[in-house]
């Protein structure tokens, strides 16, 4: 049976979980703000981007351009982002098996980078996939430069033929109870339908292009790490309050049982008591 003082410091232990994993969902919730914050002004850029490579195909009256037209697909590269530590539920998990599966339905050689500790460890391990960089330490606090540094890596990757397509899987950030893993193209780029007449712009559609492509891989990039990183902050959140609520529970249900235990002593002390009480009349009648 255990003691009073085992309980006890029992309690004691996980309020001290409790305190803690409070902690951390504080922090999470901060991180996470600041994530949408960031998430919400890059969304400008992204859509400027993506509205000018649209112009740019317009300018081109038809010509085929490397960043828009699709090429046989012998090498595809996936930059697969992820978290850096754990304690936020599946998600770490759920984007990997993601990436995986969509892997494993190319039917050709595939190269990956990976952002995150979590993905840089799982794809180390999966030999049937060239991991060819490994980044960590970018999805906690996002930075643009980071983002463009990635960005002229697999531009220079795809430039120079090593790898025909270029895709991009990440968790979407759908509200605080959603994030759904999803792939996205990179290159070639996928602009919208030509919202634009064939117009003479100035420089040419090519030269455009090639000066908008960088900015718009650095901004979609910038943007998936953002998202990524205000994913995994919001479940982190919700892992972190079922851990308070479960330590809130373990705490009183060994209240209840440290009440029984002090309770089982008192009745105990009380019946030696009495017993002894009612041994010392039985000795005084027999004196008598």
């Amino acid at each position: 049976m255990e003691t009073r003082q085992t309980i006890r410091n029992r309690m004691k232990s996980i309020e001290g979980t409790r305190q803690i994993t409070r902690s951390m969902r504080l922090v999470s919730i901060a991180k996470m703000q600041k994530a949408r914050e960031a998430m919400e002004q890059n969304l400008p850029f992204l859509r400027e981007s993506l509205r000018l490579a649209s112009a740019a195909k317009s300018c081109l009256f038809g010509e085929k351009h490397p960043y828009l037209n699709d090429r046989p697909k012998r090498v595809t590269l996936m930059v697969v982002i992820s978290g850096d530590r754990g304690l936020c539920g599946g998600f770490n998990a759920g984007i990997i098996r993601y990436a995986q599966a969509h892997l494993e339905t190319l039917g050709h050689e595939v190269k990956v980078i990976s952002i995150g500790a979590k993905a840089g460890d799982a794809f180390r391990r999966r030999r049937q996939y060239q991991q060819i960089a490994s980044y960590h330490g970018l999805t906690d606090a996002p930075i643009y430069a980071e983002a463009e540094e990635i960005a002229g890596l697999i531009r220079g990757l795809y430039d120079a033929g090593e790898v025909d397509q270029a895709l991009l899987c990440y968790t979407q950030f759908t509200s605080m109870l959603v994030q759904q893993p999803c792939v996205l193209q990179l290159l070639p780029v996928e602009v919208p339908a030509d919202r634009y007449a064939p117009l003479t712009y100035e420089p040419e559609g090519a030269e455009m292009l090639e000066q908008i492509v960088p900015f718009y891989l650095a901004s979609r990039l910038y943007g998936a790490l953002l998202e990524s990183s205000l994913s995994e902050q919001s479940a982190r959140v919700l892992s972190m309050d079922g851990a308070v609520r479960t330590a809130g529970e373990m705490i009183q249900s060994l209240n209840v049982r440290y009440n029984k235990a002090r309770q089982g002593v008192i009745t105990q002390e009380i019946t030696e008591i009495i017993s002894g009480a009612d041994a010392s009349a039985g000795e005084g009648e027999n004196n008598l």
